[in-house]
């Protein structure tokens, strides 16, 4: 009888971490619009041409992941607002190729152009105060980081990926 309850406790246990993984991998359907209106930056030229500009070096940190290589909008994350179709930063990961492939995307508002109330909320999120990206310094801002095109096992909209690597940077 005993072998039996842990046998049960432990196809329990499998049960609920496959449904926090089945619940990463299935957005909901506004997290689905999201990544289908930004999926054309699956091509990096496009992101280029649309004025996207590489912000630093592929930004990593020893314990947490990786966040990427990260390219900014000027225009979008300047403009005090939050678009559910113009993601104000997007991060990529570099290949061993010398190609980009986008891996998730950031909506940032700054500090300083924001005109709500309180902080900022998006996607259901309040977005984290920030004053670095990885080591950087920068002006105070808001972001909520969204994984749409790599799987985190440390959730959707965590900071840093440990699935997203620098070995291959080249910046």
């Amino acid at each position: 009888m005993k072998r039996f309850a842990e046998i049960v406790l432990a196809v329990g246990a499998s049960a609920l971490l496959c449904g926090t993984a089945v619940a990463h991998d299935m957005p909901d359907p506004v997290l689905n619009r999201s990544r289908d209106m930004a999926a054309k930056y699956l091509d990096i030229k496009v992101a280029k041409a649309d004025g996207y500009q590489q912000l630093f070096e592929c930004t990593t940190h020893d314990e947490h992941g990786t966040m990427g290589v990260h390219f900014i909008h000027p225009g979008r994350a300047g403009d005090g607002k939050l678009v559910l179709g113009e993601p104000d930063v997007l991060t990529y990961e570099p290949e061993a190729d010398g190609s980009m492939q986008l891996v998730g995307m950031e909506y940032i508002v700054f500090e300083k152009d924001w005109k709500g109330k309180g902080i900022p909320e998006f996607l259901g999120r309040t977005l984290q105060r920030k004053t670095t990206v990885g080591v950087h310094p920068v002006d105070p801002y808001y972001e909520l980081h969204v994984w749409h095109w790599r799987h985190n096992p440390a959730g959707m909209f965590a900071d840093w990926n440990p699935y997203v690597s620098c070995e291959h940077d080249r910046s």
